[in-house]
């Protein structure tokens, strides 16, 4: 039964019993449901939508409450007028780590597809959780929080169907259920709820932002998976409002797959702005000439800012004598300009971390040669991928040295890719993860694979691992743009 009140919202006041337990519902007057649940194929119960929502922002929250003998899954999902049309949702299951005695509860948020995961791990307790999420229908993305702890800032949503339904299910019995209670569907945000700015904000004197993005590699890991990724950094990048971007190798995974090629090809017409190839090992040359770019070294200037882009693919296979030839005519204009000089390589030639000191991670001859330019003509940044590490940052000499993780297998860390604002004195990198907001100077946590990981356990392993904003002087301060 419902009772209507003077207020943006109508009540249902009797208690429904679903398979998760008593169930309290609360909804905006323009969000009414059916008066009964409706029992859906498998085992769950869903509350239909009087009128669907295929627009807007919206929140949704309710609570979840395990018992201690809770042994199974459950979902808390929005769905689309067929079962199978899941939109956005949150899952939970008991979890125990091999070897561990710590009983934990393994939360998953899910992207693109119902079944590719973002996990997060919290103790397991007999007690209510509150779970949250925030809607853009018209952005097709979502957020998602367990109690305070984010599981997803900036997920795509699953189906592009208008939400007509709300699915509850839980794969143990009537009499083992968890309990769920409290679920308000609203255009406010809950009570201690505020949604975070999710790409960080320039300052009056930027000259302009370009981005950086490590390994695509299509086909890593999944293929399909691996171009939902980069065609999320894609547009982010251009939400972002950089006005040129980097891929730093591997595009492909597997050298010889024309099909990966194409694929490429296809994702980056998805750019607003310029976009600069650079070769990595998993690219064969004459199949990068003939799908990427025409050079497989080569440079240009974009406002005061002169960007060499050096082919260096590591392993030990060196780079040649012509090359650097090419290299320090490159650097000796930038100096008679008063360019400053930015160079991206897929391999790195800084080599003093853990894993830059392996010869699959190194450029082998020529290597020492192409650092002394870089000291002798002032290169201020070096950017790279190949280590599929969190973002890595050295100084050595002159040089600033970035290693980026990128869209595909990342360990120890998150998906993403990276801005730089650059100013007359300054140029200010920002870590954005894909599926969170980007990196503030007070985070403390980095999601990966494993969870939510503080920096202080990521550095005890990688302790190069650049945490929250960095600044780097300029070496050529100009005074306008």
């Amino acid at each position: 039964m419902m009772r209507k009140r003077r207020s943006p919202f109508v009540i249902i006041t009797a208690k429904l019993l679903f398979l998760l337990g008593i169930f309290y519902c609360l909804f905006s007057q323009s969000l009414v449901v059916s008066a009964e649940p409706k029992e859906v194929a498998g085992w769950g119960e869903s509350r239909l939508l009087e009128e669907p929502i295929a627009e807007g922002v919206f929140w949704v929250q309710c609570q979840f409450e395990p018992s201690k003998d809770w042994s199974s899954g459950a979902f808390f999902d929005l769905r689309g007028k067929k079962s199978n049309e899941v939109i956005a949702r949150i899952a939970a299951e008991p979890f125990q780590r091999k070897g561990s005695d710590e009983k934990q509860i393994r939360w998953h948020s899910v992207y693109a597809q119902p079944d590719w995961r973002l996990y997060t791990f919290t103790p397991f307790e007999s007690r209510a959780y509150t779970l949250t999420m925030r809607v853009d229908l018209d952005r097709k993305s979502y957020a998602c929080w367990v109690d305070q702890q984010t599981l997803g800032e900036d997920l795509p949503l699953t189906s592009s169907a208008a939400v007509s339904q709300i699915y509850l299910g839980n794969a143990d019995t009537p009499d083992d259920a968890a309990e769920g209670g409290q679920l308000v569907i609203s255009k406010t945000a809950p009570k201690g709820f505020e949604f975070p700015r999710l790409l960080p904000k320039t300052q009056d004197d930027l000259i302009f932002r370009f981005a950086a993005v490590g390994d695509p590699q299509l086909g890593f890991g999944g293929f399909d998976a691996d171009k939902a990724r980069f065609a999320l950094a894609v547009d982010q990048i251009n939400r972002s409002g950089a006005e040129l971007s980097l891929m730093l190798g591997d595009m492909v995974h597997i050298k010889t797959d024309l099909k990966a090629y194409e694929a490429m090809l296809e994702l980056v017409k998805g750019f607003d702005a310029p976009y600069h190839y650079v070769r990595g090992n998993h690219e064969i040359a004459e199949l990068f000439i003939r799908y990427f770019y025409r050079e497989l070294h080569y440079s240009f200037v974009h406002k005061g800012v002169r960007f060499v882009v050096i082919d260096a693919e590591g392993n030990h296979v060196g780079m040649s004598d012509s090359q650097l030839d090419w290299v320090e005519a490159e650097f000796q204009k930038a100096e008679t300009a008063g360019e400053e000089i930015v160079i991206a390589l897929h391999v790195s030639p800084w080599q003093n971390n853990e894993r830059g000191r392996g010869k699959y991670n190194q450029i082998g001859v020529g290597r020492d040669r192409l650092r002394a330019l870089m000291k002798q003509y002032q290169v201020l940044l070096c950017l790279s991928g190949h280590y599929h590490r969190p973002v890595w940052y050295g100084h050595e000499e002159e040089t600033h040295y970035l290693v980026l993780g990128g869209t595909a297998m990342v360990s120890a860390g998150s998906f993403g890719w990276c801005s730089f604002d650059v100013y007359p004195d300054r140029i200010v990198m920002h870590h954005k993860p894909l599926f969170f907001a980007f990196e503030r100077s007070d985070v403390k946590q980095l999601h990966s694979a494993q969870g939510w990981l503080s920096y202080q356990e990521i550095k005890a392993q990688h302790p190069y691992t650049q945490q929250g904003p960095l600044t780097i002087p300029r070496k050529r301060p100009v005074t306008g743009k």
